[in-house]
């Protein structure tokens, strides 16, 4: 695929890339940033793609991961605790006034690799097998993250 190609192919993604950002727990406009990166990226690795390795949308989301992880390396860890306190003080004082079932809510209560998992199975309704070369672990480790992931928001919701 020739860089044009690719950046065409990976525009069709943009909402999925867009959500997976949001539902790790990135704003809107950092999401778009990190949409913009990605894109940067996918052409600067443009050459490195091949269609018999990989399916194109696991090639796009491993790329979107990593740029995610990048991001979080480049935040300081002051930065990263006055945002978290931040983002968990409105969900947790809406949550004692909404319903139990807020599902979003429970999945940011989860650890990364729990909603990595769930984000990429269930959201963007991914096989496991891709999940597995998205996120670079074997297949058993994203069946036994999916089974962790979904045990904790079934007790999180029940609560």
């Amino acid at each position: 695929m020739s860089g044009d190609e690719i950046l065409a192919e990976a525009r069709k993604l943009e909402k999925n890339l867009l959500n997976f950002f949001w539902r790790q727990g990135v704003s809107l406009g950092e999401g778009e940033d990190l949409l913009q990166e990605t894109y940067l990226r996918l052409w600067n690795y443009r050459g490195q793609y091949r269609e018999t390795t990989a399916k194109f949308s696991t090639f796009v989301f491993t790329v979107a991961r990593q740029v995610r992880i990048d991001a979080l390396r480049r935040t300081t860890r002051r930065e990263r605790r006055e945002k978290a306190w931040q983002a968990e003080r409105p969900v947790a004082q809406s949550a004692t006034g909404m319903e139990r079932d807020d599902v979003l809510w429970a999945v940011s209560r989860l650890s990364e690799p729990l909603r990595e998992v769930v984000e990429l199975g269930v959201f963007q309704d991914l096989p496991y097998a891709q999940i597995s070369e998205i996120l670079g672990i074997p297949a058993g480790t994203v069946k036994s993250r999916m089974f962790n992931a979904l045990k904790k928001l079934k007790e999180e919701l029940e609560r």
